[in-house]
């Protein structure tokens, strides 16, 4: 089911996340960037530029939201 997916953007240099979190957004699904937390913001900064990041969140709130939308979903 496409509409599952989920993207999760961390540190990192290039732009590559962005394209990867439009394509999940395009089919329905959820993207996650990691917040100001990140080493090197390039990339979770780059993911959030194309509007088409839901949750902007340090990793470890990433991993409890993750969690919950399991435990939602079973």
């Amino acid at each position: 089911m496409r509409q599952r997916a989920i993207g999760v953007v961390f540190s990192g240099y290039d732009g590559d996340g962005a394209k990867g979190c439009r394509a999940i957004k395009a089919t329905g699904g959820v993207n996650f960037a990691q917040d100001a937390s990140a080493e090197v913001g390039h990339m979770p900064m780059s993911a959030q530029a194309t509007g088409c990041v839901d949750f902007v969140l340090s990793p470890e709130k990433i991993a409890d939201r993750l969690l919950l939308m399991a435990k939602s979903s079973a």
